[in-house]
């Protein structure tokens, strides 16, 4: 195989391994978050019990890098494409502070945590937290994900607003680290400073070209869309807009850098790097579920390609038995995350019983991948960039690691015939996660392999054109595929556009709301439209309990109550935005508001202003002592009686 201008193998250099140690520390708080909270201890134990994980282990890595001569930041040169990196690592954090894109997830995962901080001596809350009533979680896995639980501890402990903490400095760290890893991996598969530093550059330009769909960043403010086009509306620019939560931090920062540590442990065997990839598996348990799949199988497949390519190479009989030992140790990696599914599998971990909520059992393939992907045009840039990227720009070991790896995932995960299966054990409103197992922003990170090989003199002409080439088809798929950038403030008027860096991730129609109406409900329990009220109030008044939060009907349903779910449901439908047509629907909803009021289940109602004057009516009809108290955010709260503010 001839020489090529990108190193054959992996950087010796482990500087750039510094940005390993916060998954280190990630990792050492999930389990002690997991044993406190299998240990029923008060929550405010992690903290100790994360001191007494991290101080010994610390130690036993100290010595695992002298012995390996792999420590962290050893040998660390500074270069000036290092000055690169933070520029664009300030440049792109700070354009997240100033771009609005709500989540009404951050209620799922972060209002448990947020409830926790009022009472750090009881045990870590098992039961939904924003209804006045028993109800499930969201999932028992769910529960076992601690990075929310770690925001807001840090938070609290740093006297920052938790939820402020989480939304937007959690957003910012992971934005501004987002180069760093980017070059990080660039520099594993070989890629000189420079060079590694500018495919930094064009990684996050990859996450900054809107994906074809505009539901996903919509979604934040709108429920659903009249005829809105769900291809790519979950791809990775949409992602990268919601990179506080666990979820997209593993799919846009942990998996490159698990395929780069595979990728160097195949390649060096360095037990240093089976710990990293350990500890990698563990944290990504601690930010998401999918990590428990999406982590293995890019491990899985990263030996399959690896083991391809020595068959490729005709490699000796030696170096395919050392490669099967490399195998077998890469399954204490993946003994954490495999060993919570087989729970989950043996109903030990026991599953939701009701989730026809989460959606339908099966789905066709094509639409499901379609949801991260896009269209045509974007599968053409993504086929381009997979066949042109490993072959003809990165090349040698490295290139054909990464085309192997590909098209493994292709052929394991993403393969027609095995997306029943999956979509069994993995839910099929979840497939298109596989489809981030490709890394195309790493992929376009390492599109700057090609300055080097048309600046190396003595090229053969033909090698050269092949680059060529291959960066025309590129930049050809690009512009087909170019539906403008996603950072700009398109969907003003639905509260999807530019906000203050002292703002949180919520919808200026609810914060105005809370603003106006705080000292009335932040210790009631309000009866609110679905989207968005009831997702985003309660995460600034988490002592508030809302009568319908999202999911209501999953929630109960789990907990063996499902008419309760149902009947608050229909009761805030009773309440939100209804058209005249909908009068006979109207009537059927009514008296399940009215038992809702009745039963005190609600002492406070927010109601779209277009729909005050018909639920007010009703509300006298119940108690004349029902009235308008403001009106704000599009909204008007009504209270019974003199209801005095708290507060």
């Amino acid at each position: 195989m001839k020489s090529m201008p990108i190193s054959e193998t992996p950087t010796d250099s482990r500087a750039g391994d510094v940005l390993l140690l916060p998954i280190a520390g990630l990792a050492f708080w999930t389990l002690a978050y997991q044993v406190v909270l299998v240990l029923r201890w008060p929550a405010k134990t992690i903290t100790l019990c994360f001191l007494a994980i991290a101080i010994p282990s610390l130690f036993l890595l100290r010595g695992l890098w002298k012995k390996t001569n792999t420590t962290p930041g050893k040998y660390y040169r500074f270069h000036f494409s290092h000055i690169l990196l933070v520029i664009l690592g300030i440049v792109y954090a700070t354009t997240v502070l100033f771009v609005r894109r709500p989540n009404q997830d951050d209620v799922v995962y972060f209002h448990r945590a947020l409830t926790q901080l009022l009472d750090l001596n009881q045990p870590i809350y098992l039961r939904q937290t924003s209804v006045d009533m028993d109800a499930a979680a969201f999932s028992p896995v769910h529960l076992s994900t601690s990075y929310e639980m770690l925001m807001a501890f840090l938070g609290h402990y740093l006297r920052i607003d938790p939820l402020y903490f989480y939304q937007v400095v959690g957003h910012a760290f992971a934005a501004f680290s987002l180069p760093f890893v980017f070059y990080w991996c660039a520099r594993i598969f070989g890629l000189n400073r420079w060079l590694a530093a500018v495919g930094a550059l064009l990684g996050i330009g990859f996450l900054l070209l809107a994906d074809k769909s505009s539901f996903g960043a919509l979604l934040g403010a709108v429920k659903s869309l009249q005829s809105a086009d769900p291809a790519g509306w979950v791809g990775f620019s949409t992602l990268s807009g919601y990179i506080w939560q666990g979820k997209p931090i593993v799919l846009i920062l942990f998996l490159p850098m698990g395929l780069a540590l595979s990728y160097r442990f195949l390649s060096q065997g360095k037990s240093s790097d089976l710990a990293w990839l350990t500890l990698l598996g563990v944290a990504g348990v601690g930010l998401s579920n999918p990590s428990l799949y999406l982590l293995p199988a890019i491990i899985g497949c990263s030996w399959i390609a690896f083991i391809t390519l020595e068959l490729f190479e005709h490699r000796s009989r030696e170096s395919l038995w050392r490669l099967i030992r490399l195998g077998l140790l890469l399954t204490i990696p993946l003994a954490y995350p495999v060993a919570i599914l087989a729970l989950l599998k043996i109903d030990i971990i026991p599953k939701p019983v009701d989730i026809h909520m989460l959606g339908q059992r099966y789905m066709p393939w094509g639409e499901a991948v379609d949801y991260a992907v896009g269209g045509r045009a974007e599968y053409l840039r993504d086929v381009v960039l997979m066949i042109a990227v490993p072959l003809l720009i990165v090349r040698g070991r490295s290139g054909f690691f990464l085309f192997f790896y590909l098209c493994a995932v292709w052929l394991f995960c993403l393969n027609p015939l095995l997306a029943r299966m999956w979509m069994a054990n993995i839910l099929a409103p979840t497939y298109f996660r596989l489809v981030y197992l490709l890394q195309l922003p790493l992929l376009c990170t390492l599109i700057a392999g090609a300055g080097s090989q048309l600046a190396q003199k003595g090229r053969v002409m033909n090698a050269r054109a092949q680059t060529v080439l291959a960066l025309s088809a590129i930049v050809v798929a690009f512009v087909g595929s170019y539906h403008g950038l996603s950072v700009l403030p398109r969907y003003a008027r639905q509260g999807i556009g530019w906000k203050s860096p002292r703002e949180c991730q919520l919808l200026p129609a609810n914060l105005d709301f809370a603003k106006a109406a705080g000292p009335y409900i932040a210790h009631a329990k309000l009866l609110a439209p679905n989207w968005t009220a009831s997702c985003e109030l309660p995460l600034l008044f988490p002592e508030m309990k809302v009568v319908a939060p999202r999911l209501v009907a999953h929630y109960f349903a789990n907990a063996g109550n499902p008419d309760e779910g149902i009947l608050r449901r229909q009761a805030q439908a009773f309440i939100e935005e209804n058209p005249p047509e909908n009068a006979r629907r109207l009537q059927l909803l009514e008296p399940k508001f009215r038992h809702v009021i009745e039963t005190d289940r609600a002492n406070a109602v927010a109601v779209p202003e277009s729909e005050s004057q018909r639920v007010l009516a009703t509300l006298k009809s119940i108690n004349p002592g029902w009235h308008r108290v403001l009106k704000a955010g599009g909204l008007v709260l009504m209270l019974p009686g003199n209801t005095e503010p708290r507060g």
